[in-house]
């Protein structure tokens, strides 16, 4: 696919320019508006050239700390991004998905086991991760989920002082400022949120708002009570996502952060440039290897080097540059620098499990509508393309219903009737299923409900192809590899069915029907037996992996401590997803960059430069 480059027209001139000629002009105007024009400039460098921090990733957690180090003046900041800037199609939320698979994913895809995944093809797991400024918050749904305090109550109670529930939401509300006006009316919501800080926080402009309505009803039917706002009652229930978009724009981390800092004289930004390896001096980390369009790199960082390359590519860089467990880096003919045994490890995200559900509504958008409503983004921000197709409808829900702390997440995907999505949702999957979803799916609108258990025992790892830094590592994702999660997954899914005997999806028709898998065969649709048989091999993730870096007390259980800072190499930090100890309740967005927040301070107080 060729993504758009803008390229703004200048005005007509004449007396009177025909009508198609202003309507063509109107939409590429409009384009050059939704299009942020703003990014930072690709910098120059020299060989051998020193800045006080380096900072690897200019993802979710590197745009951040670049804008919040550079507020101090005399601190030199070099972003590295192995990718470039993002495409206008990144701005628009309803474009989303165009990006999976292109020049601005990282194209990950897990190692085929021959256990699970085997209805996927190849048997595995595609895992989309942005290459781009912003990263994953370039590429992803946009949701703005906060997980629990329990969350965060259990990273504390193992150790890491920094991270109790309290510091965690102080600085949540200084990276928010929510932006929707009806839900500062309730002061419980708008206490929940920051209100000054650089990301903006919104609902999206859905404009199927009735047949919402009548889905959360339909939820409110099986126990799962509709709220106004998920984040205020720590996610039980269900309800509209808050989302990191406003006027029918995403707003990136790149956006809210990087942009208003990229005239900085004491920043520079250097894209489609990948780190190879981090320079060590013993155990001091002293700099960076890069490369950049073919010229090698070897650059100096003064005060210290800090990783934020993400879940999967921070344990690869790492291990390249002789640290991680002996044994693998020895495998691999890697120095080892330090045995750090956690590194790569402890991998896990939440396994999702597409239940279908099919009904007559909602209705295919002829192709005159969809024009209109394209035309209509393009005039006031609103119509389909102002929102990503999961259309921010999802459910937090647990095995007790007395229960305070969710369990499961259930996300709703809707598929238009007739609209070619079914079609290209079947693709991804063996015939047999391919041919029984197009079937089940013809003259027929679909839900795909993506149930996801929210707090997995279950844990995989990332591990070197090599030690070329170019090759890409092996996500062993090992889902399902502890039965509770299996037997959770069957428990979650049984408890969503319900939905379809509710009013409102009755009066439309609704149905399950069952996927044709010979390893399916012979067991009844909807029995135990067979949603076991369909979990196992038709899971897939939501794409949140987290924990292969994870903070801890010591090198036995954890790679960083609760200060972020490598255990055993000095000069060296870690700061994205890849710290959490456990996977948070929910989207993960959101909490990295409150890490990267409070990350920004803690380097902060350790240089005594915190205000």
């Amino acid at each position: 696919m060729h993504y758009n480059e803008c390229s703004c027209m200048t005005p007509t001139t004449g007396a009177a320019p025909s009508t198609f000629f202003s309507a063509v002009q109107f939409v590429m105007a409009a384009q050059c508006l939704i299009r942020t024009k703003d990014w930072p400039e690709d910098a120059e460098l020299q060989d051998s050239e020193e800045f006080d921090f380096i900072i690897v990733g200019a993802g979710t957690a590197g745009s951040i700390l670049a804008n919040r180090l550079t507020e101090i003046e005399d601190w030199k900041v070099l972003l590295v991004e192995a990718g470039g800037d993002p495409p206008i199609e990144s701005d628009i939320p309803g474009l989303t998905d165009s990006l999976y698979g292109s020049k601005f994913d990282w194209k990950y895809t897990t190692v085929n086991n021959g256990l699970t995944s085997q209805a996927n093809k190849g048997g595995n797991i595609k895992w989309p991760r942005g290459k781009m400024l912003g990263g994953s918050s370039s590429i992803n749904v946009m949701a703005h989920v906060k997980g629990h305090p329990k969350d965060f109550q259990s990273w504390y109670d193992e150790g890491n002082e920094e991270w109790h529930p309290d510091i965690v939401n102080q600085y949540y509300h200084k990276a928010e400022s929510l932006q929707d006006h009806s839900l500062k009316k309730n002061s419980a919501i708008q206490n929940e949120y920051g209100q000054h800080g650089p990301l903006l926080i919104n609902t999206y402009n859905v404009t199927n708002t009735t047949f919402l309505e009548e889905m959360l009803t339909a939820f409110d039917e099986i126990g799962m009570k509709p709220v106004e706002d998920l984040n205020t009652v720590h996610n039980m229930g269900s309800g509209r996502f808050r989302v990191t978009a406003t006027d029918g724009k995403r707003i990136s981390s790149a956006t809210a952060y990087l942009n208003p800092a990229r005239n900085r004289k004491n920043l520079k930004v250097a894209k489609n440039s990948y780190v190879t390896k981090i320079l060590l001096d013993g155990k001091t980390a002293t700099g960076i290897e890069m490369d950049r369009n073919g010229h090698k790199y070897k650059l100096k960082a003064k005060l210290e080097v800090i990783v934020s390359a993400g879940t999967i590519n921070t344990p690869q860089l790492l291990m390249l540059s002789g640290i991680g467990p002996k044994k693998h880096l020895e495998e691999n003919n890697i120095p080892t620098v330090l045995d750090s045994p956690m590194v790569g490890q402890n991998l896990h995200d939440h396994t999702n499990i597409p239940t279908l559900v099919f009904a007559d509504e909602p209705e295919k958008m002829d192709e005159t509508t969809k024009d209109m409503e394209s035309l209509r983004y393009l005039y006031d921000r609103k119509g389909y393309l102002a929102y990503h197709s999961y259309q921010d409808l999802t459910a937090f829900y647990s095995a007790d219903p007395e229960a305070t702390y969710p369990d499961f997440q259930a996300l709703v995907l809707f598929h238009y009737k007739n609209d070619g999505s079914v079609e290209e949702f079947a693709s991804g999957y063996v015939k047999s299923v391919e041919d029984s979803v197009l079937k089940l799916g013809k003259n027929r609108a679909m839900f795909q409900v993506r149930i996801s258990v929210l707090h997995p025992y279950s844990r995989g790892n990332i591990s070197l192809n090599s030690n070329d830094p170019y090759d890409y590592p092996l996500i062993y994702y090992n889902n399902f590899s502890d039965d509770r999660d299996l037997d959770a997954t069957v428990t979650a899914i049984k408890m969503f069915l319900k939905i379809v005997d509710t009013k409102f999806l009755k009066s439309i028709g609704a149905i399950t029907g069952r996927l044709e898998l010979p390893a399916c065969d012979g067991y009844e649709l909807n029995s135990d037996a067979y949603l076991r048989c369909i979990a196992v091999n038709m899971a897939s993730t939501i794409y949140h992996p987290v924990s292969t870096a994870k903070m801890g007390r010591d090198i036995s259980n954890s790679v960083v401590s609760s200060r972020l800072k490598v255990h055993g190499i000095d000069h060296l930090r870690v700061i994205d997803a890849s710290v959490m100890p456990s996977i948070t309740s929910g989207n993960i967005n959101a909490p990295t960059v409150m890490i990267a927040e409070r990350a920004a301070d803690l380097i902060k107080e350790d240089y005594n430069k915190l205000a």
